[in-house]
């Protein structure tokens, strides 16, 4: 069994956390940000069998394009973010192609984890001139988290630590919770050497 201090401390991409989830009997379906979510119940104590997944797959036939308007429901009726639904908003806009925003994806995700019966295709289109308020979650910060981490990994100061992935976590909760740019840059082991030197490798 892993424990906290090591999922917390090592960094996953998302088929390592189906893994995972899948070894210790979670749901193994979801975002990055779900698939953590499972994992970090089950460390904390709760039991693999009472953790149910966040949505229920959508196995519903897909709308077509011309049954959907404005007021389809985005909850149990068919409607997904496919050519079909692709075809309806290039239309709607007068465009030649259109590509769906990942604040579309997520206020999907909600919708469908909240059961939300009253959310239309009008409240899908609405959230395209507010995008910020939609991605202001957790699986917006994970997204995030994992672009930080990246560029981390490209500098090669990282050598000089031990336990990286804790240096990178440190700085990112510095940044996470401040005005600053969410992106990682050299500065930041300059800035906050004070809060990072203990992993300092010794020569």
């Amino acid at each position: 069994m892993i424990t906290i201090e090591y999922f917390n401390n090592h960094y996953f991409y998302k088929k390592d956390l189906q893994r995972l989830c899948r070894k210790y009997g979670l749901p193994a379906n979801g975002t990055k940000a779900e698939l953590n979510n499972y994992i970090l119940k089950m460390l904390h104590g709760v039991l693999p069998k009472d953790i149910k997944p966040l949505r229920k797959l959508n196995k519903q036939k897909s709308l077509q394009f011309s049954e959907i308007s404005l007021d389809t429901k985005l909850f149990n009726s068919g409607f997904k973010l496919n050519n079909e639904a692709r075809k309806y908003f290039a239309n709607y806009f007068h465009v030649a192609n259109f590509h769906f925003k990942k604040s579309m994806a997520i206020k999907m995700r909600q919708v469908q984890t909240n059961h939300d019966n009253r959310a239309t295709v009008k409240d899908l289109i609405s959230i395209l001139n507010k995008p910020s308020k939609v991605l202001s979650n957790s699986e917006e910060d994970t997204y995030q988290w994992n672009h930080f981490l990246q560029d981390f990994y490209k500098d090669p100061s990282y050598r000089k630590f031990n336990m990286p992935i804790k240096v990178a976590a440190i700085l990112w909760k510095i940044i996470r919770d401040s005005n600053l740019p969410k992106k990682y840059n050299h500065n930041l082991i300059i800035d906050y050497y004070s809060l990072i030197k203990q992993y300092k490798k010794r020569c």
